[in-house]
């Protein structure tokens, strides 16, 4: 029998919530068939006991072997596709002053540097406008280096889109803020690793000035609320090794700024290899998180036109199509596209993600299978604190809600 890494469980009482993290199906069993499902998956060549078969089996989590249950997986996951994806983010540049230790770019990004056309821009969000209202102005750059990001702003919104951009307080000056306020800008998150001045040069390089980062921060939230401005402003700090114990200073930092929200997240693993990843931080958070399905519903759009799948593909690794000579449309219709979603496990670009299902089968071994399994609000508190003063500030927080919170395990 081969055991799925698909599905998380919660414990009450005497009794266990199980949920297919795939489908959403869930029953209430008896502690004990947790221990049963254990035993299956450390013993695949036997098989399930009558009892806890019947018990399992409209869970779509057990199944004879692992092929069988592959099979299944693709099936579950190809879910009839609309004719146009999502439109994840827009790049507008791929230049960045910073030289972040956690980020492939610094190191691995091979692609011509550029930024993007207004021209092209606005083709894009004239493709997009009749199928979503919000898309993020950013992937593998310093989107506030395009000298026309505050009419990128303007043009999006023209057309009925709203828009936000992860980017870096350092470069934020007063005169971009108010350019990008002024422009209606939604959403913007701003990354500070850390409150030392010597560890955050050290993560993000020379260009990270922390008095810069400071300044530039209270200006903007001080022009914000001064000027009724309708735009959701994040503060988040990746955790890693380096800053792992200024997490609660640095949520007491937000709320001292006056931010809407602090968010502390996960180090992403990209294509780095372990060893490198494992001298900066732990990736891995303690209990389930669900598999990823950008592959079926979304794109980035890189600077010069071309569509890559998602925002992990930070060199044009898998080209989808390329804007400046072909629709949107016919780009998702495309064989290259089609192919991409149906057999993305023969990419390294999927193989290699911590989001991926190959991953999560590393991870469930690293982890252990009861430690993986556990849902993860049962067992950990989330790193993030909200301004009260900001909940009923429109919509701002959900228009960019993706976070991997980090989360440390109760003790």
């Amino acid at each position: 029998m081969y055991v799925t890494p698909f599905w998380s469980y919660r414990t009450a009482a005497a009794d266990t919530l199980i949920v297919n993290e795939i489908t959403g199906r869930r029953a209430t069993l008896a502690a004990a068939n947790l221990d049963a499902l254990h035993y299956a998956y450390e013993h695949p060549a036997e098989n399930l006991a009558d009892e806890v078969a019947r018990a399992v089996t409209p869970l779509e989590i057990v199944f004879v072997d692992a092929a069988e249950a592959d099979r299944w997986l693709g099936s579950a996951m190809s879910a009839p596709r609309d004719a146009l994806p999502l439109v994840d983010q827009i790049e507008l540049t791929n230049r960045c002053p910073y030289t972040c230790v956690m980020c492939p770019r610094t190191t691995s990004m091979q692609r011509s540097l550029g930024s993007i056309t207004l021209e092209l821009f606005e083709r894009v969000i004239e493709q997009v406008c009749g199928g979503q209202d919000y898309l993020a102005l950013h992937h593998f750059g310093e989107s506030l280096l395009h000298p026309q990001i505050d009419a990128a702003v303007r043009i999006a919104l023209r057309h009925g889109v709203r828009s936000g951009l992860s980017c870096n307080p350092p470069s934020l000056t007063p005169g971009l803020s108010r350019r990008l306020l002024d422009a209606g800008i939604a959403n913007l998150v701003l990354s500070l690793d850390s409150l030392d001045p010597a560890t955050y040069r050290g993560i993000r390089g020379r260009a990270a000035r922390l008095d810069k980062a400071d300044r530039h921060l209270r200006e903007l939230v001080s022009r914000r609320d001064d000027g009724g401005y309708d735009t959701w402003i994040t503060l988040q700090m990746i955790a890693m090794r380096v800053n792992d114990a200024e997490i609660d200073r640095f949520l007491a930092y937000c709320a001292e700024v006056g931010v809407d929200r602090g968010v502390v997240v996960r180090l992403g693993r990209w294509d780095f290899d372990d060893d490198y990843i494992e001298t900066l931080g732990q990736p891995d958070s303690p209990g389930y998180t669900p598999p990823c399905w950008l592959p079926q519903t979304s794109v980035v759009v890189l600077w010069d036109g071309r569509v890559v799948p998602c925002c992990h593909d930070y060199d044009g690794q898998v080209v989808l199509g390329d804007l400046t000579r072909h629709t949107l449309v016919d780009i998702w219709a495309s064989p290259t596209a089609e192919r991409f979603r149906r057999r993305n496990e023969e990419y390294e670009l999927c193989r290699r993600c911590s989001f991926s299902r190959w991953y999560k089968e590393q991870q469930r071994v690293r982890e252990g299978f009861f430690r993986f399994h556990r849902a993860r609000h049962d067992t950990a508190e989330r790193s993030e604190w909200t301004n009260p003063a900001s909940l009923s500030r429109g919509d701002g927080r959900a228009l960019f809600d993706r976070f991997d919170v980090y989360t440390r395990e109760q003790r």
